[in-house]
């Protein structure tokens, strides 16, 4: 990107990174709402007449938004060219990722409606996908369609069982109202109430008339509490399986990106990853004061913190840890940390503590040692 005159400043102003910089976080805020804007004014845009003498207003809002989302989309192709060794092969690629797309269909489809005076119809519809545009900046959405891909095997089968218990009811209740109820009259027509009743909705636009017609309908309503919590029991299990998975494989790059445990191979950073717990903290929070009860130490992995103790205050940055004298020693905290920017950690308790160093002695040696160095320091400190 450096080789783009401005292109390292865009890739900082691009970044989705949760500790990006303070004006990535504000274009962040910025995009979205201004799609947020656009999209609430699309959506008011459909009551006839609404806004009156404030035309112009609401046309000049839907503009202002326009230009920022327009804006946006040209700075991510300098961005797209500038980050591959072929301009033209990064743009091509951005454009046709789903964010490019995403991105394209926010802003393009609907100026050019604009200016080639298409249907409203085709703002409105392209003004409600632009929402799509969000999902950058939208774990939830990323995690959906992640879970979706791994379940989609189990969720087509669950959904080929929904289909076949909509069939064979149906079917089950034309042949027995077929000549007493006309909401029954065919399979496609029973199949709306086997459909309603199944997701226990229960319209009760199509009833069934019949003693036996009622009989089998209680049993169809029965049947769809189980069904229909099949689906949502996948969903839950594959959010729970996608959520671990993402977190491991974030505290995986963040253990790796500590230099202390660089030496360490594949299988102890994996040991390590189930162990320790991301925290982030903001500039100003104090993260232990001295004389506390020591329960845990942390790894600096992005930022810096100032440690005041006795013999006055240093600043760690990333890669330093601290707080491990308190579980080495078994006393109280000797030092108050304050976070002097905000700060990424990675925090092991003392009870994984245990368990981490059991197991990894040469780790253990190396807390130990500095340990040691920074309590000598403060002894030096309260007998000077």
């Amino acid at each position: 990107m450096s080789r783009w005159i401005g292109g390292e400043w865009i890739g900082a102003l691009l970044s989705v990174e949760p500790m990006a910089p303070r004006r990535a976080r504000f274009y962040r805020w910025l995009i979205t709402l201004a799609v947020l804007v656009f999209t609430a004014r699309t959506v008011v845009d459909t009551v006839p007449a609404v806004w009156d003498e404030h035309v112009l207003l609401a046309h000049a809002i839907g503009l202002v938004c326009l230009a920022v989302l327009g804006l946006d989309y040209a700075l991510r192709l300098v961005a797209a060219a500038a980050t591959s060794r072929l301009p033209l092969t990064g743009i091509a690629a951005y454009a046709i990722s789903p964010y490019g797309v995403f991105d394209f269909v926010a802003v393009v489809p609907v100026v050019a409606g604009m200016l080639l005076a298409w249907p409203q119809d085709v703002e409105t519809t392209f003004g409600l996908l632009g929402c799509l545009k969000l999902a950058r900046h939208s774990p939830a959405l990323e995690t959906l369609g992640a879970v979706l891909l791994a379940e989609l095997r189990p969720l087509l089968s669950a959904l080929f069982i929904m289909a076949l218990l909509v069939l064979f009811t149906s079917a089950l209740l034309f042949f027995v109202e077929r000549d007493l109820n006309p909401g029954m009259a065919t399979i496609p027509q029973a199949m709306w109430w086997s459909v309603v009743t199944l997701a226990t909705l229960g319209y009760g636009d199509v009833v069934p008339i019949s003693a036996l017609g009622k009989v089998l309908g209680a049993g169809v309503a029965i049947l769809g509490l189980g069904m229909f919590a099949l689906p949502a029991s996948i969903l839950a299990s594959g959010f729970t399986e996608e959520m671990r998975r993402q977190n491991f494989i974030n505290t995986w790059h963040l253990v790796a990106k500590v230099p202390f445990f660089a030496r360490l191979q594949a299988t102890q950073i994996a040991q390590v990853a189930q162990l320790l717990k991301m925290h982030r903290v903001m500039r100003g929070e104090i993260l232990m004061r001295a004389g506390d009860e020591g329960d845990c130490m942390y790894f600096l992995v992005s930022g810096q913190v100032e440690v005041g103790g006795p013999t006055g205050s240093f600043i760690l940055k990333a890669g330093d840890f601290f707080g491990e004298i308190a579980l080495l020693e078994r006393r109280p905290r000797t030092a108050t940390v304050r976070a002097v920017t905000r700060c990424q950690l990675l925090v092991l308790d003392a009870r994984d503590f245990l368990q981490f160093t059991a197991h990894s002695p040469e780790i253990l040696d190396s807390i130990r040692e500095i340990a040691q160095s920074r309590l000598s320091i403060n002894q030096t400190g309260d007998q000077g």
